[in-house]
């Protein structure tokens, strides 16, 4: 494995932190961000504002991979201003940045949120299961069409031919500290969602891999775990929260998994070589036995 110099933006948030633990493990690592991470932490930090295009072609320099994670969070509750501003400008300086200064790779931090579905809106619903990349995105919401932007306009930097760029896609991403958050979320009577996790543990290795891998550019992945975190089968749930299930589906998916998550993880598997390794009622029995602390091995 080639030693890479990997810059991370908004390495020092919750998620940024696991990013930059699992690329250490191989590769040299700078954080770039607004603040300066809490603790031990395996990478350089320089302090860079997505915002100021000058600063993060000074923290890029002599990377061969940037990974774009700076941004304001869909749970922050921002104004819709503010998402379109951060995410989509800064996005957008990232790339410049990144290109302007020869980096080989950015590998940007999209969202679930791009599709609309998360949404959960009666007007719009999954037209096909599993949910894939391919599945037509119409969020209206602020935060999902600043992922759409961004995505977009990676797609523009990809086809100039200078530099590769892929987006990740994750799924409501759990944490060590937010594991019984999430269960009593999830486990609320008729709650109205699409039950879709993936750990940071396994997110972190997907950012990897995304890094690690060459050759593949202009693409987009959904990452997230094989199973849904609801306790019934998924498409008996999905049946009475949707109502209608849609016509295209492919029921080797859910024989295979009868708990199976409604987003497929396919792409990113046979492109990427990444696969998850948790499994929601190992996870449940972890935060029962008061574990939910370490889920890095699961």
């Amino acid at each position: 494995m080639e030693r890479l110099k990997i810059v991370v933006t908004g390495g020092s948030g919750r998620v940024g932190r696991q990013v930059v633990a699992c690329l250490a493990e191989r590769h040299e690592v700078v954080n770039a961000d607004l603040t300066p991470p809490t603790g031990p932490c395996a990478a350089q930090y320089m302090r860079a504002d997505v915002m100021q295009i000058d600063e993060l072609q000074q923290a890029f320099a002599g990377a061969e991979v940037v990974i774009h994670l700076a941004g304001l969070d869909y749970d922050w509750g921002c104004p819709d201003e503010a998402y379109i501003n951060v995410n989509t400008r800064g996005s957008w300086h990232v790339l410049q940045a990144a290109e302007a200064v020869g980096v080989k790779r950015v590998v940007l931090c999209s969202s679930i949120s791009i599709c609309g579905l998360q949404e959960m809106r009666a007007d719009w619903k999954p037209q096909s299961l599993p949910i894939t990349e391919e599945h037509e995105n119409r969020p209206i919401y602020a935060y999902g069409v600043s992922k759409q932007i961004a995505e977009i306009m990676g797609q523009s930097f990809e086809r100039r031919g200078r530099m590769e760029v892929v987006s990740l896609r994750p799924l409501a991403v759990v944490l060590p500290e937010t594991l019984s958050q999430y269960i009593a979320f999830v486990d609320k009577p008729d709650l109205h969602w699409l039950f879709y996790y993936v750990t940071a543990a396994d997110l972190a290795r997907a950012f990897r891999a995304a890094a690690e891998t060459p050759g593949i550019s202009g693409e987009s992945f959904y990452i997230g775990a094989d199973d849904s975190s609801h306790r019934e089968a998924t498409l008996e749930w999905a049946s009475r929260i949707l109502e209608d299930l849609p016509a295209d589906q492919d029921p080797a998916w859910f024989v295979a998994n009868p708990r199976a998550s409604v987003f497929s993880n396919a792409k990113a598997r046979r492109l990427l070589g990444w696969r998850p390794t948790s499994d929601f009622n190992s996870l449940r029995l972890q935060a029962a036995e008061g574990q939910s602390g370490d889920l890095e091995g699961v």
